[in-house]
């Protein structure tokens, strides 16, 4: 009778690849977050622009984009450690938005110019002018279509459903200070939060709106430069900010966590200075830039909160 012989080295082979497939797929999926914590900040890196910067935003653990004081634009895909010059597109461009996946990011200054760029920064197309051609503070895109921007100057701020090339202004909600954050997180569901730490929640595109406090003590409000708090929901009820307040002779940094929709916020604290913020999408990271040398950039990163 013929026995049929296994090959145990050959079987043990295989199932050894497919264990190592299998896993190095998990790492891959998971490398960007490691040694990030939900409800915690950790630094990934610190680094030099190389010179001083207005606005810095990274999309992930190793892609960013920079505005530089002279009006060019940089990015970088190795976490910072070297930044490629694209374009320059004017003085003053601050409001910056990269959409997950880093494939589209907006970039509109002084004189409303909106800027696209759909591959990674490398190359820029102006879309059109923004409203009236005001200063845009903070703009934010849901999708490659529908985005909100703000400008302090004419009290107000403006949507567009067409990825940027026309606007539409509405007011600002009653009982609003001067915006310090914005997030569109789909075309009906947007935020704006002002100095004095109130949340402006709407679910209809901003024709209606309900009203949240972080709860700043006594006496302390977020700074009005430009990008003193950054502000993002990842659903309707989990939302961070991350934030400067000043007041009583003292200024403080901190993030603020809420996972109720903005009725109660915990806080978390933030290993840097007073600065300037940018957080991803999705909330996971978050750029500082040093108030008083403003290419000196910090990473850090939070992991999204944990399914219900």
């Amino acid at each position: 009778m013929a026995i049929e012989r296994k090959h145990p080295n050959l079987i043990f082979s295989i199932l050894l690849i497919l264990f190592f497939l299998t896993n190095c797929t998990a790492a891959g999926e998971t490398a960007s977050t490691a040694g990030c914590a939900f409800s915690e900040w950790t630094v990934i890196r610190r680094m030099h622009f190389g010179q001083s910067a207005l606005s810095v935003m990274f999309g992930d653990g190793s892609f960013g984009v920079a505005a530089d004081l002279g009006g060019g634009i940089h990015y970088t895909e190795d976490g910072g450690s070297t930044w490629t010059y694209t374009i320059k597109a004017g003085l003053s461009r601050v409001a910056l938005e990269i959409s997950e996946g880093n494939q589209r990011i907006w970039h509109i200054g002084v004189g409303g110019d909106v800027l696209l760029s759909t591959d990674r920064a490398h190359t820029w197309n102006s879309v059109g002018p923004f409203a009236h051609n005001a200063h845009v503070e903070y703009v934010s895109f849901a999708d490659a279509n529908n985005g909100w921007g703000v400008t302090t100057e004419l009290r107000t701020f403006f949507s567009t459903a067409d990825g940027g090339k026309t606007w539409s202004a509405i007011p600002f909600p009653e009982r609003m200070d001067r915006p310090a954050a914005l997030h569109l997180r789909t075309p009906r569901d947007g935020y704006l939060l002002d100095i004095a730490g109130n949340l402006f929640v709407s679910a209809d595109g901003g024709e209606t709106w309900e009203m949240h406090s972080l709860g700043l003590p006594e006496g302390k409000t977020i700074p009005t430069l430009n990008h003193s708090a950054a502000l993002r929901f990842s659903d309707s009820i989990h939302g961070v900010v991350a934030l400067n307040t000043i007041g009583g002779g003292e200024g403080s940094v901190y993030a603020l966590r809420t996972v109720d929709g903005g009725s109660l916020w915990t806080e978390e604290p933030l290993p840097v200075p007073m600065g300037m913020f940018h957080l991803t999408r999705d909330g996971v990271y978050l750029t500082h830039m040093d108030l008083y040398d403003n290419g000196k950039l910090t990473l850090l990163c939070s992991a999204k909160a944990p399914n219900p």
